[in-house]
Parts: C-alpha cells; sequence; structure tokens
C-alpha cells in the first residue's frame, strides 16, 4: 500500500474503533451527563470515519472501490445520524425532566 493510502486507512481503523467503543462505554455510563459525553465522542469518530471513507474514495485510494461497492460512506453516514438523534433525544428528556431525577437505569 502507498503511504497516503496506509495513512488514511489507519485514521479509519482508529476512528471506527473510538466510535464502537465510546458507544459501548455509552451503554454503561455511570450519568446521563456521561453518556451524553460518550455519545458524542461516538458522534465525532463516526464523522471522521465516514471523512476518512470519502478520501478513499475521492482519491482512489488502495481498495477505494471496495468501499463503494460495499457502501461503507452511506454507512457511516447512517451511524452519525442515529448517534445525533440519540443525543437530541435524550437533550430533549433531560430538558423536560430538569430539575428531576435520571432518567438513566
Amino acid at each position: 500500500m502507498d503511504i497516503p493510502s496506509n495513512i488514511v486507512w489507519g485514521q479509519l481503523v482508529r476512528a471506527a474503533d473510538s466510535a464502537s467503543n465510546n458507544l459501548v462505554e455509552a451503554d454503561g455510563a455511570s450519568s446521563d451527563a456521561d453518556f451524553l459525553h460518550k455519545m458524542r465522542i461516538a458522534l465525532r469518530e463516526a464523522k471522521e470515519s465516514r471523512t476518512c471513507l470519502r478520501k478513499l474514495l475521492l482519491g482512489s485510494l488502495a481498495n477505494h472501490d471496495e468501499v463503494g461497492r460495499l457502501g461503507l460512506e452511506q454507512e457511516a453516514d447512517e451511524l452519525a445520524a442515529i448517534f445525533a438523534t440519540i443525543i437530541m433525544n435524550m437533550e430533549r428528556r433531560l430538558a423536560a425532566n430538569k430539575g428531576g431525577r435520571s432518567i438513566r437505569n
């Protein structure tokens, strides 16, 4: 693999791994604030993954044809949208429940 491909693939692996790890950590969050913090990190990493996938496609870097064939950029878009919706819904619930008790288990 050439150097640019190696760099972008490495970034993609780190971002995707971080997104999934933070999603798992959010599931076990100790508070609503902790949950939101970890979900926001997962969202940022999902967006970074999408950006890396775009770089692979637009730059015709190594294995870009597989990225396109498998629809990975769309998958990353969908994950980012799901994470953003979870965050917005949680923020809405917290605002509606302001002053009340935690809504996390």
